[in-house]
């Protein structure tokens, strides 16, 4: 499967897709920038992911030029996003859950914060990031959870979704920076974001506030991945 076809038929609505099709396994993986590069050389990923969009940017550019509908519910990782429509369903379907990303310190946080928000989710497991591809997946695979949140950072977080639903059944999902930035938050109820911030979508400003490095991948990737995606969209056009 080409890149863009991906792109035109994997998209998906995470919630309304769980509710309707009531799937036991399944990775789901949002697109950025960044990851574009792994996702256009990894076609065993496009076989087996769906996907979302994280950021305006990318969301209004690919549902323009891809002929996308219904794409303008935002479905980023977080506390103001998806992350507790996914652990409200967890509760309510008696899902166990795993969550591996961030440091050492980061993860132990990020639980103790998600547990006070939500005392009646199953926390079975978690790690940091920082181990080795296989060692994750051992303990994913020990814990005998059914829901997964990988938050290794781009490439890693996907190279081990993909290996491990291979041959394990589970909802794994992707999120990026989101252990680490909720258990770095002083914020209410673990947002990362303060309430302003997301009242004027100024979300992308906060994190080059706070995440300087980020302003510099922006720089580096957001043009290469225009210049990318429209060579790639043109070759499955005239295909």
């Amino acid at each position: 499967m080409s890149i863009i076809r991906f792109l035109k038929e994997n998209y998906v609505n995470v919630i309304n897709h769980l509710e309707i099709e009531k799937p036991r396994k399944g990775l789901f993986i949002y697109l950025n920038p960044f990851n574009y590069f792994y996702f256009r050389t990894t076609p065993e990923i496009l076989n087996v992911a769906k996907y979302r969009m994280d950021g305006f940017f990318v969301n209004s550019f690919v549902t323009l030029v891809c002929g996308l509908k219904e794409v303008s519910i935002r479905q980023s990782f977080d506390m103001t996003s998806l992350a507790p429509k996914i652990f409200d369903y967890c509760i309510n379907n008696k899902l166990p859950i795993f969550f591996a990303g961030g440091k050492d310190g980061d993860v132990e946080m990020f639980v103790q914060k998600i547990l006070a928000i939500y005392p009646d989710l199953n926390v079975v497991g978690y790690c940091s990031g920082y181990h080795p591809d296989e060692v994750i997946i051992s303990k994913i695979k020990a814990s005998k959870s059914r829901v997964v949140v990988l938050g290794l950072g781009n490439i890693k977080q996907e190279r081990t979704g993909l290996k491990l639903i291979k041959d394990y059944e589970a909802l794994v999902f992707t999120c990026g920076a989101f252990i680490s930035q909720t258990a770095n938050s002083s914020a209410n109820e673990g947002a990362y974001y303060p309430a302003w911030i997301n009242k004027y979508q100024l979300r992308w400003l906060y994190r080059f506030y706070k995440e300087p490095h980020v302003i510099k991948r922006v720089a580096i990737y957001y043009p290469k991945f225009l210049f990318k995606f429209i060579i790639d969209w043109l070759a499955f056009k005239f295909k």
